[in-house]
């Protein structure tokens, strides 16, 4: 059988490590110094302990302890000031908080176009249902508050006995930066079972006909960053 040569080969994870410093490098100053400072010490400490305890094995075994940990923190730490820094060149781009939000593994589901917009097209917002319930994403600072609140007074009434509510994306007074959007939708109180979320999404689906339409000329669906290119390709 001829093996398909069209489909993309797929990559090792030192290969999507190596990606996510070329890409955050030239961004972070501080990616090199903090990986260095973390391997360094992690490994020094794991030596250390081998030395105090005494013996060959004490010490071989210490320093496997120490370079594994090492490479864990650097990874760790890597990632962290991965997404920290993609974040950060995608505040302002309309719908970079969907694009957080879709991110998360579990227990969410955001949809894809937006559920309103304000008529001069300054402010969006995007609808996600989950364990918390219904949460809406606001963009657009002052402007979002009210195509929010009055997509809010709409879907309470859709669907009652289901609480919605509104996060605000942003860096002004009541807001929530890019950095902050996961922790913020996931600490939601539980709401909804998981057996219930797809009730959910299908009742708001099918009323989807009744949500005010959106501004001519706008797509805020094509607006939105590139995730790919935050990534790297």
């Amino acid at each position: 059988m001829a093996k398909d040569k069209t489909r993309p080969k797929k990559q090792r994870w030192y290969h999507l490590v190596a990606q996510a410093y070329k890409v955050t490098a030239p961004h972070d100053k501080l990616l090199l110094p903090g990986i260095l400072v973390i391997a360094i010490g992690a490994t020094g400490i794991g030596v250390l302990v081998g030395i105090l305890i005494g013996g060959i094995a004490a010490m071989i075994y210490a320093s496997l302890f120490g370079v594994m940990t090492a490479l864990l923190g650097a990874m760790f730490y890597l990632t962290r000031r991965f997404e920290r820094n993609a974040y950060l060149r995608m505040e302002g781009q309309t719908g970079a908080s969907l694009a957080v939000a879709q991110a998360i593994r579990s227990g969410w589901k955001f949809e894809e176009n937006p559920v309103t917009m304000d008529p001069r097209g300054k402010a969006v917002v995007f609808q996600g249902v989950g364990r918390g319930g219904i949460v809406l994403l606001a963009e657009g600072g002052a402007a979002a508050h009210k195509p929010a609140t009055q997509a809010q007074k709409r879907i309470e009434k859709l669907v009652p006995g289901v609480p919605v509510t509104i996060i605000y994306v942003g860096r002004g007074e009541g807001e929530v930066p890019l950095t902050g959007l996961t922790k913020a939708i996931r600490r939601t109180p539980k709401a909804l079972k998981r057996t219930d979320r797809g009730t959910v999404e299908a009742r708001l689906r099918a009323i989807g006909a009744t949500r005010p339409p959106l501004p001519k000329g706008i797509d805020p669906v094509r607006a939105r960053p590139d995730r790919k290119g935050m990534r790297g390709r």
